[in-house]
């Protein structure tokens, strides 16, 4: 059997009844301070010092709990001050090899409605992915929340089961992410998600070889013929009554650029580029098997994870190629570089004929210029329904995950027209958004959003909530919006 996902274990948390103080002298209490002048918080280590208050240690945590200013939908992102605590009590505990419980009380010190984002950036602050170091950080410890009956315990216990729900999900997404492509081969990525998705309640099945060549996914086969791992596709279904959702998920377990050969500096990270894949199965698992454990809601939800490596050899696709893709699209290919919109256009087409969904959403780290436009911490969406769009904005604001929406203008759509076929894949002008039309041509007219996601999927170091390299971004998005639509489905 291959192995299993390298994983970090998350900090464990408690709620805790509170009348008095029961904690035992080992326990250091946590309080906020005040930002020191001139340094907005980030969620850095420094940004805690202990103190000894009658006899017991204080964790002293420098806290802005002002709102940033909302983004392009009106939705703001209102547990960022207390992330960043979380997170920068985390990595102090972490740094200090510290093994004493933290202690939380509430609403004395974390307001009732800030608990579960505390208590999200605590367990994934510190969760690096030094799974392969001899000596690995340590895992922080137990976070103890101790709240008065009289303020919400009930309410209390649900915003951390939900925290820990998120963590989980987001810590699958960046192990998946995070591996090394000399154990992530196609065949070991999706295995290991068809694992995941099938202990969630979702049918799993893995197409590859002759599968492959009969369901005409030209793309696929074309950016994983220059490699020795050959490529998958990995199809999940959990059927309902509700609305049906298709979520497609780039999976390139590593990209070299091919023959469009991507320069030596920073390609160590292309092991990343299945982060889109890994957030729309680790957003998908934890939905379903949260679902299974409560009422079961009627969403009907298909999952696509097209999956393959692009390498370089005597059998790569060329510039000048052209692709025949699921349902018979082709495609020009001018650039080898772009094979995530490859791999994509066939998982498209044939999740939208195989699930007939009412909504559409992929997921990739598509483009270099995604990364010029919005920078590191933030992602794209592209859609053809403004609905669909707010829905995304609105869920990343209450995930702590930002977005802002980039046009779809009629007048470059001219750009991905082919002289020798029906699509020209990579074209010249703005990157993400011709790649995204690109895209739209295998949608059928389907309510559709691209996450582009080449920026905040992966970071250069700890900041926030977010660790170095793959940061499992969108997963809590896509696991807020599959909610917001089980919960308000569209009119």
């Amino acid at each position: 059997m291959p192995p299993a996902v390298p994983s970090r274990q998350l900090p464990s948390v408690r709620v805790l009844a509170a009348p008095g103080d029961p904690t035992s002298d080992a326990a250091m209490v946590l309080a906020t301070r005040a930002p020191v002048s001139g340094r907005a918080p980030r969620g850095h280590a420094y940004e805690v010092c202990v103190d000894v208050r009658d006899g017991r240690a204080v964790l002293e945590v420098e806290l802005d709990d002002a709102a940033p200013r909302s983004g392009w939908a009106g939705a703001v992102d209102e547990g960022l001050g207390h992330r960043r605590a979380g997170a920068a009590v985390a990595r102090h505990l972490r740094d200090a090899r510290s093994g004493a419980s933290v202690v939380v009380n509430v609403p004395g010190v974390v307001p009732v409605e800030r608990v579960a984002d505390l208590v999200l950036g605590y367990l994934l602050g510190a969760r690096g992915q030094d799974v392969f170091a001899e000596e690995p950080a340590p895992v922080a410890p137990e976070l103890l929340v101790f709240v008065d009956d009289d303020n919400g315990s009930a309410h209390i216990h649900r915003a951390v089961a939900a925290a820990e729900e998120a963590a989980r999900a987001t810590a699958l997404a960046r192990d998946l992410a995070g591996a090394p492509s000399d154990l992530k081969s196609p065949e070991w990525l999706v295995t290991r998600m068809a694992e995941s998705l099938g202990r969630a309640g979702m049918t799993t099945r893995i197409l590859e070889g002759e599968e492959l060549e009969a369901g005409g996914f030209g793309g696929v086969l074309a950016v994983g013929g220059g490699s020795d791992s050959a490529p998958r596709v990995l199809v999940a279904r959990r059927p309902g009554t509700g609305p049906k959702v298709l979520l497609v998920g780039k999976g390139i377990t590593f990209d070299t650029g091919g023959i469009s050969v991507k320069p030596a500096d920073g390609m160590h990270l292309m092991r990343t580029d299945m982060a889109g894949s890994a957030a729309v199965v680790a957003a998908a698992a934890e939905f379903c098997a949260a679902d299974a454990e409560g009422v079961r809601s009627e969403l009907d939800l298909t999952v696509v994870v097209p999956s393959a490596e692009n390498m370089l050899s005597g059998s790569a696709y060329r510039p000048g190629d052209v692709v025949t893709h699921v349902g018979g699209t082709t495609s020009e290919v001018t650039n080898t570089d772009a094979e995530g919109r490859m791999v994509l256009a066939d998982g498209l087409a044939h999740g939208i004929a195989e699930a007939d969904p009412d909504v559409v959403v992929d997921v990739a780290t598509l483009t270099g210029a995604m990364k010029v436009a919005l920078g590191m911490r933030t992602g794209a969406v592209m859609a053809t329904d403004d609905d669909l769009a707010d829905r995304i904005s609105h869920a990343g604001a209450a995930a702590g995950e930002r977005w802002w929406r980039l046009p779809l203008p009629e007048d470059l759509r001219s750009a991905v027209r082919s002289d020798i076929a029906d699509r020209r894949q990579a074209p010249k002008g703005p990157g993400a958004i011709t790649a995204a039309l690109f895209l739209e041509g295998f949608v059928d007219g389907r309510p559709w959003a691209h996450l582009d996601i080449a920026g905040p999927a992966r970071s250069p170091e700890e900041i926030d909530e977010v660790g170095p390299v793959a940061t499992g971004f969108a997963t809590r998005t896509l696991i807020g919006f599959l909610r917001g639509l089980a919960d308000r489905p569209r009119a």
